[in-house]
């Protein structure tokens, strides 16, 4: 009998962290080739040896999680030599004191590896960013693996959800966002202050009672209900995200709230899933702007603490991806100043490569003319991504204008008498800068303001009128 083809292949590999050998199965080598990829590398079509085998997400078995101490990881990860981190990683994780983390206990109960999904593959992605979450120090962090697994994440919630179009978003929907992340951002001052503050009520107790505090005492009877609130306030935040979330996907009006929400074990739904395990882990990326968000503040980090981009090449791809994500993110400004960077950057390397090509090398001799045409070649790619850093700056400057605009105009249509000044408050309510404002009424892409004009025709009639009178006064 003839035996079925199979993509897979099955392989032993070694834990990296408990050194525990075990059986799993990868996708056999030269199934696939990619053939066009997004801007941020997210791959949109596959070339397949075996067109029976097209209908597979590669993605979804990228990921490897250990059988013994649950680590999870990327494939290439578990086969590669040991570095630094993860020898760090041995000396901190500990799988006996890790699973019995409410999270890590909830997600390793709802996660079926022989269910190759999306679920399946969401949940691998969080534990592993769980995980490589735990180290504190900088020199134990690996950034750059991180921004990797947050940005598959943006992938796949992508590929699951679609992108909501920046240009449509209500405005007030990206408030809503914007405040989610100013209240994450002061949490952890919230907690400092929770804690002096417990400090300073035993300390004036201790002032008042002297002794042994009686238990009955004012201050306890409402420390409890206090410490309640504020103890549940991740877990509410994570249930308006979750709103917020399925707001941005359209699906909270008649038909559409319950479109695609199947349940997920005894969830209504594998976001409601996700929802639960946020009251364990509120920075838990819910969406693809989310992940993003974490995806470029860990490249960003990788990219100053960490020596993966250890080239002119590597480090100019580097700064082209982190723009790229941050215009996705809507934030032109940020984009713009990583394009200064490339220049920056690549200025700096291509002057580094023109030195070695004229000086000595250590053995006191100079580069060969092969040597030379390798650094030739190296500047001559500099100095294309240059110029494509150019043409971007020029793009970027106008897309940040066009996608601007209609903002603008919306508030100008709705305030038809508004002033300059209140206009810039409300601009800069829903978190666009003042400079903005001004590129657009250099150029003029923006009417003058009815309010403005009426304003200074009242003005010039009541100097008028200042001027009559102090001439008949004078008389």
């Amino acid at each position: 009998m003839e035996q079925k083809k199979t993509p897979f292949i099955t392989v032993t590999v070694t834990c990296p962290i408990c050194l525990e050998q075990f059986q799993t199965y990868k996708m056999k080598v030269g199934l696939y080739a990619v053939l066009d990829k997004e801007s941020d590398q997210r791959p949109k079509s596959y070339k397949w040896t075996e067109p029976e085998f097209a209908s597979i997400n590669p993605m979804h078995y990228s990921m490897w999680r250990c059988p013994k101490c649950y680590y999870t990881d990327f494939t290439e990860n578990f086969e590669k030599k040991t570095d630094s981190k993860i020898l760090a990683m041995r000396k901190i994780y500990k799988p006996a004191e890790v699973i019995k983390m409410p999270f890590m206990s909830e997600i390793l109960r709802y996660t079926d590896l022989s269910i190759p999904s999306f679920e399946t593959t969401v949940n691998q992605y969080l534990t592993a960013a769980y995980i490589n979450e735990i180290p504190t120090r900088v020199e134990d962090k690996s950034y750059f693996k991180l921004a990797r697994i947050y940005l598959r994440l943006a992938w796949l919630y992508r590929e699951k959800y679609g992108t909501p179009d920046n240009s449509v978003e209500s405005i007030r929907l990206k408030q809503i966002f914007k405040s989610f992340d100013e209240i994450d951002s002061n949490y952890s001052k919230l907690e400092a202050s929770v804690t002096k503050l417990l400090s300073n009520i035993k300390n004036r107790l201790s002032e008042i009672y002297g002794g042994e505090t009686p238990m009955n005492n004012p201050y306890y009877a409402n420390i409890a209900g206090f410490l309640s609130n504020v103890k549940n306030i991740p877990a509410s935040l994570g249930r308006l995200k979750t709103t917020a979330v399925l707001d941005q996907q359209g699906k909270l009006n008649g038909d559409t709230a319950s479109a695609g929400n199947q349940p997920y074990y005894n969830f209504p739904s594998f976001v409601d899933f996700l929802m639960s395990l946020m009251t364990h882990w509120p920075d838990l990326p819910l969406n693809e702007k989310s992940a993003l968000s974490l995806a470029v503040k860990n490249y960003t980090l990788s990219y100053t603490n960490e020596d993966y981009f250890d080239t002119p090449e590597k480090r100019l791809n580097a700064v082209d991806l982190i723009e790229d994500l941050y215009v996705r993110l809507d934030d032109y400004d940020s984009a713009l100043n990583y394009v200064t960077e490339i220049y920056r950057s690549g200025t700096k390397d291509r002057q580094g490569l023109y030195n070695k090509m004229n000086s000595k090398k250590a053995d006191g001799t100079y580069p060969t003319q092969s040597e030379k045409d390798r650094i030739e070649s190296q500047i001559a790619r500099i100095n294309a991504t240059l110029s494509k850093a150019s043409d971007k700056k020029k793009d970027l400057e106008e897309k940040r204008l066009s996608v601007m605009l209609p903002r603008v105009m919306a508030i100008i249509n709705q305030n038809p008498q508004i002033l300059e000044a209140e206009l810039l408050i409300k601009l800069a309510e829903i978190g666009l800068p003042e400079s903005i404002y001004a590129d657009l009424k250099e150029k003029n892409m923006i009417p003058a303001l009815t309010g403005e004009a009426e304003s200074e025709k009242k003005d010039a009639a009541s100097a008028e009128g200042a001027g009559e009178k102090e001439e008949a006064s004078l008389v």
